[in-house]
Parts: structure tokens; sequence; C-alpha cells
């Protein structure tokens, strides 16, 4: 059952994510301007949130994953897996045909082996993590629901001092927790220490000080000249939950919002597809021309939205096929080689 406060925040979150590659992969190399309340403000609100939408869009499907009492099996989670699988496959494959025959992208066996092996070419981290996330959760949330609830907090307390603490010593920025995977399964710990024993969030108060410290801490080091691109950095953690808990106080209900969350992560296959993005960031939509006018602001903000717009529609496109083929028995081949498989598992233990 989708809660359309949280998709409505999923959204939010990928148009953070699409603003936050503007800048890093823009032409125009915003780091390279001479420090000012300009560049501080947009490294601050614009330049930096790409972390803080991974975070919450990664945050969501665990909340809804990881409810109280469920019992998460390898099947459920792998099945997930393989139906992920196939959007990638097909982004993949629509984006590398199209990007060669554009001529926007070299005809190498790099690109080729990109297409068809698109989660073990790693140029989607995003989809590669979460898909071993899935395949590994099972096991992990079984673990973490062997704890009692002080273990599991003590745990948590571990990860936010050598993580979102350390991140703020300088010299120690770049922690232990600062790996990909090591990210998520973090954030996953601490999420499900909030799903399973608070199940109503705190107070908005205290969403509008998560945020106003993490934008604090995020300007100070954006006016220090820090990175801020890590998923488990003080700042970033606590614009997290502090927009998470904002969102859960709303409470409404819109088919239109779950439909247009419903299409969101296309956008970040779309637009994070190397030869695409190099195109988008590198030759169409420089920042060069607008930095220094009235609209250095708004025009990251319009070509965000101009971007997603178009590529809900390509995904709206997808969903069509999909219905029209490999959704009419959603699923299916997964069920038949699961029962392959596991008859033979039977068969070789017996």
């Amino acid at each position: 059952m989708r809660q359309s406060n949280l998709e409505l925040l999923r959204i939010l979150s990928m148009m953070m994510i699409v603003l936050c590659h503007f800048f890093y992969y823009n032409k125009f190399s915003l780091d390279q301007q001479p420090m000012g309340l300009k560049r501080i403000v947009l490294k601050t609100f614009l330049g930096s949130q790409g972390r803080v939408g991974v975070d919450i869009f990664f945050a969501i499907s665990i909340w809804f994953l990881c409810k109280p009492k469920r019992q998460l099996t390898f099947h459920d989670t792998s099945k997930r897996a393989w139906i992920l699988e196939r959007t990638l496959l097909f982004w993949s494959a629509v984006l590398g045909i199209a990007c060669i025959v554009a001529e926007i992208a070299p005809k190498n066996i790099y690109m080729i082996l990109n297409t068809i092996l698109p989660t073990l070419s790693n140029d989607w981290g995003y989809a590669t993590c979460y898909i071993v996330i899935l395949l590994l959760m099972p096991f992990v949330v079984k673990g973490l629901a062997c704890l009692k609830r002080q273990e599991h907090l003590i745990l948590c307390a571990i990860i936010i001092f050598i993580g979102p603490v350390m991140s703020t010593i300088p010299g120690l920025e770049h922690h232990l927790l600062n790996s990909g995977l090591l990210s998520f399964l973090a954030l996953l710990t601490l999420v499900t220490y909030i799903r399973w024993y608070h199940c109503e969030p705190a107070k908005p108060l205290i969403g509008v000080i998560c945020l106003a410290m993490g934008y604090l801490i995020i300007g100070v080091q954006a006016y220090f000249g820090f990175q801020i691109y890590e998923m488990m950095d003080m700042g970033i953690l606590l614009e997290t939950f502090g927009w998470f808990i904002l969102f859960s106080k709303l409470h409404f209900s819109s088919r239109f919002v779950n439909w247009i969350a419903s299409h969101v992560f296309a956008i970040y296959l779309i637009t994070e597809f190397i030869p695409i993005r190099q195109w988008l960031w590198g030759t169409i939509f420089d920042y060069g021309p607008y930095y220094h006018g009235l609209a250095s602001i708004f025009y990251p903000i319009a070509v965000t939205l101009l971007i997603s717009a178009i590529c809900i529609l390509f995904d709206i496109a997808k969903s069509a096929i999909f219905r029209l083929t490999v959704d009419r028995n959603k699923g299916h081949w997964f069920e038949l080689l699961w029962s392959k498989i596991s008859m033979k598992t039977k068969q070789s233990g017996s």
C-alpha cells in the first residue's frame, strides 16, 4: 500500500539527485569559482543534495520492506531483484543502442558489456548496491531482529560515531562507512531501528531542527571547501531524517502522486547512463553562461524539472511495452527458475 506523503518525498529525493548531478558533472565547475555567498548557497541548498536524495530514496524502500513482524524471505527479495534487473536490462539496451546510433557513445567492447551486463558494470552504482542489498536483506534483517532493542540501539550508536560524527572532524571525513555497500548497510540498520521501535515519527519541530542543523553543517563544510558527497556524513544524515520526519506528518492520498512516484527511478537510470550523462551536463546544459546572471538558481531547477518530465514520459512508454509483454505474467520466469533450483537443491540434499 503506497503512502502518498512518502511517495511525494520519493519524487523530491529524485529531484535532489538530478540537481546534484547537474552541478557535479557539469562542464562548468562550481568548485573552481571564487568563494562567496552565491557559491556557498548553491553548494549548500542545491549542489550537495544528491546524497540526501539517495539516502531518502533508499530509506523509503527500507521503510516499506522492513515492517514490524514481517518475515522477509530470500525468495521475495530475489524476486524484487529479478524484476529490477529486467528494468536495468531494458534501459541499458535502449539507451546503449540510441547512443550508438546518435554517435554520442563509442562502439567498443566496454559499451557492449555495459549494455548487456548493466549490474555487473556498476555504472548505475545505486542500482547495483540496491540489488546486492536486496539479496542480503533477509539475512541481515533476521540478524538485526535477533538483537534486543538495547543492543540494536548500541549498534546504531556505533554506526553514528564512526560515520556521521567522524565526518565532522577535519582529516577524518573519509571514514569507513563511505564505501557504497557499507553505507547502505549502515543506513539499513538505522532505519530498521526507527521502524521497529519508534512507530510514531518525531514531532515536526525535531524535523525542522534536523534540517537546520544539517544545512548549517553543510554550509560550513562548503565554506571550507569540503567535498560533501558521502551518504553517512553528519549533515547529509540530519537532512535525510529531517525531511523524513516532516513528510511523515503529512496525511493525504493522491493517485497522481503515487503514479508519478512509480516512474521516477527511470530519471536516475536515464540521466546516469554515462554517455547520456556526459551529453547532458557536458554539452547541452552548460551552466557557465547562467552562473553570473539572475538565472543562477532558477536555471538548474528548471533544467531538473524539464529532464525529469521527459524521463517520466519515456518510462510511461516503457511501462506500456512491459504491460503488453513481460508483465502479462509478472515474475513467471523467476518462479519457474526458482522451482527448478529448489527441486535440484532438495534432490542433492536427500
